[in-house]
């Protein structure tokens, strides 16, 4: 996977099919929303710790292709 070195943004081309899937199991996932929406919640501490958000394949492809400050 190859970022745009001007631009910062991720060449949609380049992501792979596996990832993509990743990312979307977690964007749809309902305790991952709710995380994201309120990360001071209990579940939301819970997913955003790093036992959780270093070690899930679905956390990490989605902070990858749709995180902060990433756009595709």
């Amino acid at each position: 996977m190859t970022k745009n070195e001007k631009t910062g943004k991720i060449n949609k081309s380049d992501v792979g099919l596996f990832k993509k899937v990743r990312a979307t199991v977690c964007k749809h996932c309902p305790a991952c929303t709710q995380a994201r929406k309120n990360p001071e919640s209990i579940i939301g501490r819970i997913l955003h710790h790093p036992s959780h958000s270093k070690n899930c394949p679905m956390w990490k492809a989605y902070e990858e292709l749709f995180g902060e400050n990433k756009t595709i």
